[in-house]
């Protein structure tokens, strides 16, 4: 009896015995199988070429190379390493997609970059994560053709 289907014995559920389908979100580059409101998340990227603007207090401020002066974190004395975030937001944060009309105006060469794919179709782009120190510009795989996409009007 034990070989047949059984109504009073418990079966396992299809999802549990089949492996998690993974996707990769062409915003944030990340791979996923569980997606929410917010699960997206790309932070903001600073240009560490660039001077910081010195401010009254004597501390540092530097503006995001993405969004401006929509994303500034301040550092003590420059060099130093240590920023104060003043709550700073993320650049995206929202779903995450597969659907690149979706995200065809969001790219913009910076924090937000295309998809780039290696010989066997995997994308090389790294999942820039928000953190309480900012991301560089060193930290992201810039790729041939990315500044296509800086200051995209639409």
């Amino acid at each position: 009896m034990d070989a047949y289907y059984s109504r009073t014995q418990p079966t396992r559920s299809l999802a549990a015995t089949m492996p998690a389908c993974r996707e990769h979100c062409i915003r944030c580059h990340k791979d996923f199988s569980v997606n929410y409101p917010s699960a997206c998340i790309v932070p903001h990227v600073f240009d560490s070429r660039c001077d910081p603007l010195r401010l009254y207090s004597g501390e540092f401020q530097w503006m995001s190379e993405c969004c401006g002066g929509y994303g500034t974190v301040t550092e003590e004395e420059p060099g130093s390493g240590v920023f104060r975030m003043m709550e700073l937001t993320a650049c995206y944060r929202g779903p995450h997609t597969t659907r690149k009309d979706v995200v065809r105006l969001q790219y913009n060469g910076v924090s937000i970059l295309r998809c780039k794919h290696n010989r066997s179709g995997k994308c090389i782009r790294n999942y820039l994560t928000q953190r309480s120190r900012p991301v560089f510009d060193k930290e992201v795989v810039y790729c041939d053709g990315d500044e296509q996409d800086r200051h995209h009007d639409g």
